[in-house]
């Protein structure tokens, strides 16, 4: 009775329009009021123990350093390199924006600054290539949804923060599931150019691709700073964190792309953007331990078991359902919210917490650039002042292929346990 009045209120406060983050506390606290079986006193309680990891401080130190690095300009370095490197192929402008996409993911971590930075840059251009407005907005919104899958992750960072996996092995998981995604894109972007007609370019020559990646160099160093650090042991999630934000500013000084006003605006948007993050993952810890209370797990656990038998078929059914949710809710708020859900379906059917973890990632991470909510899309659409109708109509044919290595993943697990399995971060 009680887990009905708590998602039905949920529901009702989220179709009336209010935040995700204060759906899930109004819900939660009304839910108690009627319960007497429990004190008032969790509420606190569970809010605090939500936020109570030190794997969570890596989370502003992570915006931070992309903050940092997108000011000092490394974005256009970042588009010369990709330019360079796959410019002169059918589609080469698309492909250069997968692959700057790609880059980003490495550097930034966080979607939404990813999608902002690619779509101020590289859609002006484009358009004067002759790309259609709504395509290209969801080209880059599905590169910006790379962020999440190519470590660093902001999404990695919550999921070790609320689990017991390492983040380390999550960042190697993500590895090749971003390049297939990446890959996959590009195929798209290679079909589309064929069919409009759009011009390639010539390449550029070696020497020109040879200094294009010697200024590139600096940014690229920095994934190999974070996840060598981590792997390495030298340093801890939130170290790297810390470690990257003093490269950034060391690179912006040497640079002299990076003054005071640019520091402050960039501390600002991380401290902002990791008090968001925070006031989800609070409230959500509150909502998903009044569902752990009243065994929604046990009924999943009871309805799964009855219907299949098929580790597969369940992961299906956890990406349908995940995908679903984040078409509506906050991908972080989702996977805080679902995924202590289906937690108990990893001992009843086998499966290997890396392999499901990624899986929920990769499923959550399609909510991002999918419509109705798709912030990526409204972000991409608003930056460059398209249409948003425009962008879902072109939006499905990468969300396609999200979901594609999505399902590959389910069936082929060493995609996502390879890199962890060779360098020792798993057995």
């Amino acid at each position: 009775m009680m887990l009905i009045l708590l998602f039905s209120i949920f529901l009702v406060l989220l179709f009336m329009g209010m935040p995700v983050a204060y759906a899930m506390s109004i819900s939660a606290c009304i839910t108690l009021f009627f319960d007497p079986s429990l004190p008032g006193i969790i509420i606190p309680q569970k809010m605090f123990t939500a936020m109570d990891s030190f794997s969570l401080m890596a989370i502003p130190f992570f915006m931070l350093a992309g903050s940092l690095m997108e000011q000092c300009g490394i974005t256009r370095k970042l588009v010369g390199f990709a330019r360079s490197l796959v410019g002169h192929f059918t589609g080469g402008l698309g492909h250069a924006t997968i692959v700057t996409g790609v880059l980003m993911a490495g550097v930034s971590g966080s979607a939404n600054a990813d999608t902002a930075a690619i779509a101020s840059i590289l859609v002006p251009a484009l358009r004067d290539e002759g790309y259609d407005d709504g395509y290209a907005c969801a080209m880059v919104s599905g590169c910006g949804a790379l962020g999440p899958v190519i470590p660093p992750s902001i999404m990695m960072v919550i999921y070790s923060g609320v689990t017991s996996i390492a983040i380390g092995a999550l960042f190697m998981a993500g590895f090749l599931p971003g390049i297939l995604i990446g890959l996959g894109y590009m195929f798209v972007n290679y079909l589309y150019a064929k069919r409009t007609g759009i011009p390639r370019d010539k390449f550029v020559g070696w020497k020109q691709l040879g200094k294009d990646t010697l200024h590139a160099i600096p940014a690229l160093v920095m994934p190999f700073i974070i996840i060598g650090g981590i792997l390495s042991g030298v340093v801890t999630a939130t170290e790297s964190g810390v470690l990257a934000c003093t490269y950034s500013v060391i690179y912006g000084l040497v640079g002299r792309t990076l003054n005071w006003k640019k520091f402050k605006l960039c501390v600002d948007g991380a401290v902002s953007a990791t008090t968001n993050s925070m006031i989800i993952i609070a409230f959500a810890g509150l909502f998903g331990a009044l569902v752990t209370n009243y065994n929604m797990s046990k009924v999943i656990l009871t309805v799964m078991t009855a219907f299949t038998s098929s580790p597969n078929v369940v992961l299906i059914f956890v990406s349908v359902v995940l995908f679903i949710a984040g078409m509506f809710i906050d991908s972080n708020a989702a996977m805080l919210m679902l995924v202590p859900i289906f937690a108990p379906l990893i001992g009843q059917y086998h499966f290997n917490p890396l392999h499901f973890a990624m899986v929920c990632i990769l499923t959550l991470d399609m909510g991002g650039m999918s419509p109705p909510v798709g912030l990526l899309m409204y972000l991409a659409a608003n930056i460059t002042d398209t249409p948003l109708g425009k962008v879902v109509k072109n939006i499905w044919q990468f969300i396609a292929v999200n979901y594609a290595v999505t399902i590959l993943t389910i069936f082929i697990p060493a995609i996502v346990m390879l890199l962890p399995q060779l360098t020792g971060l798993i057995s």
